[in-house]
């Protein structure tokens, strides 16, 4: 049986787009995500709040927010986290194109801004405190 180059490079294609697809499938499954994505007002750049796996690097828990480009649509490859927080409400806002509020009602713990720039898109945290 003669194997041909073309073919074996077909295959060898495929199998690294099922690995990526089940990578990126697997990450999406761990990240789950929890509110509907905030796309900035020139739609550069889209803001995700997401649940974050137990056990993750860090000792990181709770909700996480992600920002992304607008069109990379594999997230696994290039996960941009800047908040994390155990937080029991999360929200997002743009104001303008160059600046983006995480506002989080804090349950426990201490909420962490990881990243307070990213691609010229400044990052600020709101924290409100509920006390028992």
């Amino acid at each position: 049986m003669k194997l041909r180059p073309f073919a074996l490079a077909l295959l060898a294609l495929a199998l690294a787009a099922a690995v990526l697809l089940g990578y990126e499938f697997y990450w999406r499954l761990d990240h789950r995500l929890l509110k509907t994505q905030a796309p900035a007002p020139g739609g550069a750049l889209v803001a995700e709040v997401r649940g974050l796996p137990v056990g993750q690097e860090l000792a990181l828990r709770g909700t996480g927010v992600f920002v992304r480009g607008r069109w990379d649509y594999l997230r696994a490859l290039r996960p941009r986290l800047v908040f994390a927080g155990d937080c029991e409400t999360v929200e997002t806002r743009w104001f303008g194109d160059h600046r983006l509020v995480i506002e989080c009602e804090h349950r426990s713990g201490e909420p962490r801004l990881l990243q307070d720039m990213v691609d010229g898109v400044v990052i600020e945290l709101v924290v409100n405190r509920r006390f028992a």
